[in-house]
């Protein structure tokens, strides 16, 4: 059996709601823009905001707010198994107690995974994200595996919290735009001959080829402390010019 929704958290709440007395039943729950067997049982749910509120204040009542944001966590990995990792570890906590997040259970470990890799990405970005300056606003642009975007901004806006800046994940084609005081989430679409160049990357990358040692070079170790994947987007990496 498969449950179909509409990719929305809301959509996975009322899920999880309908669900719940046939979750050991339920093989997959998918977004309506995957691929999904054709011949299997399908039902496909609406999102309901009065369904979706009822299973938050369950959980946040049960398992305190800290949990309820584990969701919401988890809900945003690229994981092709995140919604019925999400929604049989939940019914788990509900059936074994709180305590049960810790166990060995092959779903509340998966759950405990997903959470790492998201973290482990977040920190990740938290360093190696790099503004230019354009016009007076700075501006980043990443493709994360996640959808973590907001997460990173949450980091920046407590550092450069009296600035102007955008960071653009263009893997999901959305940014977001800081005025100086707060937030707002944008459609972002990079043209193809956008470059953005000044003297502090100039700077920057003299610093990074004055400090380097040539004898000294292990791209092993580089690979292994920065992986490939981020590379694109470090100035000192990407050379344009």
């Amino acid at each position: 059996m498969i449950y179909i929704y509409d990719g929305s958290f809301e959509g996975l709440l009322t899920v999880i709601f309908d669900s719940y007395k046939v979750l050991e039943d339920v093989d997959e729950i998918s977004e309506k823009t995957r691929q999904i067997d054709f011949f299997a049982d399908k039902i496909e749910v609406e999102a309901d905001k009065e369904k979706a509120e009822r299973v938050k204040n369950s959980v946040i009542k049960n398992f305190k707010f800290s949990f309820y944001n584990d969701m919401i966590r988890a809900f945003s990995s690229c994981n092709e198994e995140k919604e019925i990792v999400i929604s049989r570890t939940l019914k788990k906590l509900y059936t074994h107690g709180f305590s049960y997040i810790n166990s060995a259970d092959s779903d509340v470990v998966k759950f405990r995974n997903i959470l790492q890799r998201l973290s482990r990405e977040v920190h990740a970005y938290k360093g190696l994200l790099r503004f230019n300056e354009y016009d007076g606003i700075l501006f980043a642009k990443f493709t994360p595996e996640n959808d973590i975007l907001n997460y990173v901004y949450n980091h920046f806006k407590k550092r450069l919290k009296n600035e102007k800046f955008i960071i653009a994940d263009t893997k999901r084609k959305k940014a977001v735009l800081h005025n100086g005081s707060h937030g707002e989430f944008l459609d972002f679409t990079e043209a193809k001959d956008f470059k953005i160049e000044d003297e502090y990357v100039d700077l920057w990358r003299q610093f990074y080829d004055s400090i380097g040692i040539e004898e000294r070079k292990n791209e092993k170790l580089r690979i292994s402390n920065m992986p490939k994947k981020y590379w694109k987007d470090l100035p000192e990496m990407n050379r344009l010019k």
